[in-house]
């Protein structure tokens, strides 16, 4: 259960809602949907799509759980939005030919163990320093792991932030926090989608939905690795999760 809030608390908590409603409406619109086709049907670009996709999936449930109330359910889904995401990317521009074979297998128990042994959150990232065409989405990436691991762990996991947030309630600016960046992770996905695609204006259109939902996303992203300490990210908010 949550602690009740005031009704201006509640507005503005739905009114996040909303605009991140129109964000996905938004996104769908500049990546054109409907008639979306990737580059082509290799493994890699499948496998980068699909994972992507997930991400897509999993912002989208956060904020059904969000409205509902569900909120310890809803906050532990952006951890599991970002892994897809960072998988969407190192699958594009890291993974070897033998671990996307391992992933496009036919379901099966040998199949399970093998793809268990790929790479986790930490060795994906790594893989991905040494790739420069990765170097933008990296940098946020990492920084949200950086700032938000921690406490979306303890969610995940029935920790301390979890059972502290169940006995005294999530306050509204926690929660926006966490919508708008489950935002720029959508945001981040659908570029990932533009870029499979192959097609420029996709990715010109994406882009510049940024800037028109700039008051709905986290900070804007650095082109730069941010010194040692710094919280500088497009998708960790100054108040993490």
């Amino acid at each position: 259960m949550t602690e009740a809030q005031p009704d201006t608390d509640l507005a503005v908590l739905e009114r996040a809602l909303q605009r991140a409603d129109l964000l996905d409406q938004a996104l769908m619109q500049a990546l054109d949907a409907e008639n979306y086709r990737p580059f082509d049907q290799s493994d890699r670009i499948s496998t980068s799509v699909a994972a992507a996709s997930l991400a897509i999936e999993h912002g989208r449930a956060m904020r059904v759980l969000v409205a509902e109330g569900m909120l310890t359910a809803a906050l532990s889904l952006l951890r599991v939005q970002h892994e897809a995401l960072v998988r969407a990317v190192w699958l594009l521009y890291a993974a070897s030919d033998l671990a996307i074979s391992k992933l496009t297998a036919p379901l099966s128990k040998d199949a399970e163990a093998a793809a268990n042994r790929l790479p986790m959150m930490a060795d994906m990232l790594k893989q991905l320093d040494d790739k420069p065409q990765a170097t933008v989405p990296l940098i946020a990436l990492r920084a949200f792991k950086d700032n938000n691991a921690p406490a979306l762990n303890s969610f995940v996991h029935g920790g301390i932030h979890a059972l502290t947030r169940s006995r005294s309630g999530y306050p509204v600016p926690l929660l926006i926090a966490a919508l708008r960046n489950g935002n720029g992770l959508m945001l981040m996905a659908v570029m990932m989608l533009a870029i499979l695609a192959g097609r420029q204006p996709l990715v010109h259109a994406v882009s510049q939905l940024q800037a028109s939902f700039s008051a709905d996303l986290p900070p804007p992203m650095p082109t730069t690795e941010p010194p040692a300490g710094a919280s500088s990210s497009a998708l960790a908010s100054n108040d993490p999760v």
